[in-house]
């Protein structure tokens, strides 16, 4: 089984549906992105309605319509990219939720999708970061893993939390060689991740 620790009620709760979508989020973001974004400083505040994050110089949000052209899973919320496109793609990031069934910490639903990642093909953990999220502590998870066989493996990088009983994933790519300020870049969009409004 993809979740080992069935005798913890979330993990059991999560089950396999979770990570075929957390698995499917990863592939997406394989497949549309590739190349080096910028790095930089926050340039647009973008409030959805149902999150915040802060974007970089030269980045944008994806329409509705391109997702859905896409064929993103039905529990991606938004997704940003890179404008520029280099080698015919572009660096991503992808918002997701699920509904939760019960309460539960951004720290441990964090814990939860590390597990589940854990299955991608080819995964190897790069970094654990303690971080918080809304004054609420959680973890970035930084590692690199190839969810799409004819594809190269890439670096990931995801931060979760909950607001009540919804779950919300912000992941990041990159190539899986990408410059240290280029990926400081990224890493500072992520950790903008917000539930509340600012």
């Amino acid at each position: 089984s993809m979740l080992r620790e069935q005798a913890d009620p979330l993990v059991s709760l999560l089950g396999m549906r979770r990570s075929a979508t957390l698995i499917a989020v990863l592939s997406l973001l394989t497949l549309t992105a590739c190349g080096g974004g910028g790095g930089g400083k926050c340039a647009e505040e973008i409030w959805t309605g149902e999150f915040g994050i802060c974007l970089n110089a030269g980045w944008e949000q994806v329409s509705d319509e391109q997702l859905r052209e896409e064929g993103v899973p039905i529990e991606t919320l938004a997704a940003f990219q890179l404008k520029e496109r280099r080698a015919g793609q572009r660096d991503n990031i992808v918002v997701s939720y699920e509904r939760l069934g019960s309460k539960a910490s951004s720290l441990k639903y964090s814990e939860v999708n590390i597990k589940t990642i854990e299955a991608t093909p080819e995964y190897k953990l790069i970094e654990k970061r303690e971080i918080e999220v809304d004054g609420e502590d959680s973890l970035l998870h930084v590692f690199t893993a190839r969810p799409v066989p004819d594809l190269p493996a890439r670096h990931f990088y995801q931060v979760s939390a909950t607001k009540g009983t919804t779950g919300y994933v912000f992941t990041g790519t990159l190539p899986f060689a990408v410059e240290a300020e280029i990926e400081e870049g990224l890493i500072n969009m992520l950790l903008s991740g917000s539930l509340e409004k600012k």
